[in-house]
C-alpha cells in the first residue's frame, strides 16, 4: 500500500511538472500557449514565439503600411520560431508573411518587469530573430522581445511620392512597439519601462524611432550599438532611381529612371517574393534599400532633426567597438585590393567615405584624408591599424560620436546619454568567423559585431564563451544593459565596482568596456576637426538619384570592390548557421 501511494504521488508530481512545461496567456488578440525553458543560473523563463503583430503584408497589402493583426480563434501555438522575412543571401526559411515578434519572459503572468525590444542588424536587407537568444537577458528579470520587420525591397522600396513613400520596415517596428504597449503587461512586462536596442541597422533603427513623431511615447530608453541614423549608410536619397532600376531588372513595362509610380508598383506587386528579393543581387550593391526622409515617419534629414533637437526625449546608451573597420580591411586583404586602394586613394577615397566633393579638389582632399591617418602615401602591414581606424571612422565612429555629442547637448531636459567603447578582445571574434584564418593579420582587433556574443547566447553558431574573462565581460555588459532598462542608470549602485557617468557637453566621456571597465575622455577631438568637417558633408551628390552624379561602378569595382557596398559590411555568412 505504501508503495502504491508513493507511486501515485510520484506520478502526480511528474504530471504537474509536465503541465508546467507549457503555459497559456490571454492577449488582446486571443490565447497563446508558450513553453518553459531554463536560463543561465537555473532560472526558468517562458517563450512565446511567432506572435503576429500585423496583418500579413501580402497580396494587396504588399507595399502598404502595416495593419494591426486581427484576433485568432482557439489557442495559438507559440512554440515554433516563425520564418524570416524574404532575403536573397542565405538558405533561410523565409516567408513574405513574416511580421511576427517573439516574447521571452521570466513571468508568464501580469507583472511590471522592464522590457527590452531588439531590432535586428543586417544592413536593412537581411536578418533572423532565431540567433539572438534570450538566456543571458531574461536571467536578469527583464522581458525580452525580438521583432521582425520587412527588409530589402519589400521593406524600403520607395517611389518618393504618395504611391509608395517608403520606410515600411520602420513603420512595421512602430506597430510592433504599439503591440508591446497593448499586450506586454499580460506577459510580465511594464509598458512604461520599454527600452529599444539594436546593432548596426538595428542601432540605426533605434535612432530613427528616437527621431520619429510616429514613435513618440512608445518607449522610454534606447541603446544604439554600432549604428545611428547619422551614419551615411543608414539613409539614402536615390530611392526613385533605384525603384526604376529594380523595375527594369524585373521587366516591368515603362520602368525607367523616372517611372510611372502606379504602374511600377502594380507590376512589382505581381512578382513572386523570391524573385523580387533576388533582384537585389543583380544591382551593383545589394545595400541600396534603406530609410529615407518621407515627411511622415521621418519629417526631415536625421542630421537636421538631431541638430535642432526635434526628437523624442529618452535616456540613451550609444557606442561602438574599438576596431569597427577591421572586418572591412581584412576583406580588402583577402581580396588583394589594398595596393590598388592605396595607390588610387586620392581619387576614390572621398567616394568611399561619401564626401560631397564633386570638384577639381577631389584628389587633394583624398590625399589629405589619407595623410591624416596614414602619413606618407605608402602602406605596409605595420600600418594596418591606421587603415582600420580610417574605415571605422568613415562608417561607424564619426557618426556615433556625432550622435552622442548632439544628444548630450539636450540633456538639460532631464535625460542622460551614456557612451561606451567595447575594448575587450574575446576568445572568439566575428572577424575570424567571417574571414577564417588570415596569417598576415597582426591586429588583435575588437571588430564590428564582437559585442553581440556578450549579450546573446550564440549556441546555434557554435560560438560559446569559454574563458573566465569572456564570461566576466558578458556579465558586466548584461548587467549594464539590463540595469539601464530597469532604472535608466547602467550603474545605479557600486555593485559592479565602478560608476558609468553620463557624457557632458564640455567633455565627451565614455566607458571603456573590458574586464575592468574605466571611464575615459575622448582626447583627439582637435585632431579630428578636419575629418569631422569632411565627414559632415557626406550623403550629398554621391547618393543622388541622378546617374550623372554617380561614380562609375565599373571604375570603382576595379579599384575597390567594397565601395560598392554602401552599407558598411558585405553579406555576413553566419546567418546561414541559423537555418
Amino acid at each position: 500500500m505504501r508503495f502504491l501511494v508513493s507511486a501515485v504521488l510520484l506520478w502526480l508530481s511528474a504530471a504537474a511538472a509536465a503541465e508546467e512545461e507549457t503555459v497559456s496567456v490571454q492577449l488582446l488578440q486571443g490565447v497563446i500557449e508558450g513553453s518553459r525553458s531554463e536560463a543561465k543560473g537555473g532560472k526558468s523563463f517562458y517563450s512565446f514565439q511567432g506572435i503576429p503583430y500585423a496583418e500579413p503584408p501580402v497580396g494587396s497589402l504588399r507595399f502598404k503600411d502595416p495593419l494591426p493583426a486581427g484576433a485568432w480563434e482557439g489557442v495559438r501555438n507559440g512554440f515554433v520560431a516563425p520564418p524570416a522575412c524574404p532575403q536573397p543571401f542565405y538558405p533561410l526559411k523565409t516567408s513574405e508573411d513574416c511580421l511576427f515578434l517573439n516574447v521571452f519572459t521570466p513571468r508568464a503572468n501580469k507583472s511590471d518587469l522592464p522590457v527590452m525590444v531588439w531590432f535586428l542588424p543586417g544592413g536593412f536587407v537581411m536578418g533572423s530573430m532565431e540567433i539572438y537568444r534570450p538566456e543571458y537577458l531574461v536571467a536578469k528579470d527583464v522581458v525580452y522581445v525580438t521583432v521582425q520587420s520587412r527588409i530589402g525591397i519589400l521593406g524600403y522600396l520607395s517611389t518618393e511620392d504618395s504611391e509608395l513613400p517608403g520606410n515600411l520596415g520602420l513603420k512595421d517596428q512602430t506597430l510592433a512597439l504599439k503591440w508591446v504597449q497593448d499586450n506586454i503587461h499580460a506577459l510580465g512586462g511594464d509598458p512604461d519601462k520599454v527600452t529599444i536596442f539594436g546593432q548596426n541597422a538595428g542601432g540605426a533603427s533605434v535612432h530613427y524611432h528616437i527621431l520619429s513623431p510616429m514613435s513618440k511615447g512608445l518607449f522610454k530608453r534606447a541603446i544604439m550599438q554600432s549604428g545611428t541614423a547619422l551614419c551615411s549608410w543608414s539613409v539614402r536619397e536615390d530611392h526613385r532611381y533605384m525603384a526604376g532600376q529594380i523595375g527594369s531588372i524585373l521587366d516591368c513595362p515603362g520602368a525607367t529612371e523616372n517611372p510611372n509610380s502606379a504602374d511600377l508598383i502594380e507590376c512589382l506587386k505581381k512578382v513572386p517574393a523570391d524573385q523580387l528579393t533576388a533582384a537585389l543581387l543583380k544591382l551593383p550593391s545589394p545595400y541600396v534599400m534603406g530609410p529615407r526622409v518621407d515627411g511622415e515617419f521621418l519629417p526631415d534629414h536625421p542630421a537636421t532633426l538631431v541638430r535642432e533637437g526635434r526628437y523624442n526625449r529618452v535616456d540613451i546608451i550609444a557606442g561602438k567597438t574599438r576596431d569597427e573597420g577591421a572586418l572591412n580591411v581584412r576583406t580588402f586583404l583577402k581580396d588583394g585590393v589594398v595596393d590598388a586602394m592605396i595607390k588610387s586613394f586620392g581619387m576614390i577615397g572621398p567616394y568611399i567615405m561619401e564626401i560631397n566633393v564633386w570638384d577639381d579638389n577631389i584628389d587633394f582632399i583624398g590625399r589629405l584624408i589619407f595623410h591624416r591617418y596614414m602619413g606618407p602615401i605608402e602602406f605596409d602591414m605595420s600600418k594596418v591599424h591606421t587603415l582600420v581606424k580610417l574605415i571605422g571612422d568613415c562608417y561607424f565612429n564619426m557618426c556615433t560620436m556625432d550622435a552622442i555629442e548632439n544628444h548630450a547637448r539636450n540633456t538639460a531636459f532631464g535625460n542622460s546619454v551614456y557612451a561606451y567603447e567595447l575594448q575587450h578582445r574575446g576568445e572568439h571574434t566575428f572577424t575570424d568567423l567571417y574571414m577564417g584564418p588570415t596569417p598576415d593579420w597582426i591586429l588583435n582587433d575588437v571588430s564590428h559585431m564582437d559585442d553581440l556574443q556578450y549579450l546573446f547566447d550564440f549556441k546555434y553558431l557554435n560560438i560559446s564563451l569559454s574563458t573566465e574573462e569572456d564570461f566576466f565581460v558578458s556579465r558586466i555588459m548584461v548587467d549594464l544593459w539590463t540595469n539601464f532598462a530597469a532604472t535608466g542608470d547602467p550603474t545605479p549602485d557600486m555593485s559592479l565596482g565602478f560608476k558609468w557617468t553620463p557624457t557632458e557637453v564640455s567633455k565627451t566621456s565614455y566607458l571603456g568596456i573590458t574586464s575592468s571597465p574605466t571611464m575615459k575622455v575622448v582626447d583627439d577631438r582637435q585632431a579630428n576637426d578636419l575629418v569631422m568637417l569632411l565627414f559632415s558633408q557626406r550623403g550629398g551628390n554621391c547618393q543622388s538619384g541622378d546617374p550623372l552624379l554617380r561614380p562609375s561602378p565599373s571604375l570603382l569595382l576595379s579599384l575597390l570592390p567594397c565601395f560598392l557596398y554602401s552599407s558598411p559590411l558585405p553579406p555576413i555568412p553566419f546567418l546561414a548557421f541559423s537555418s
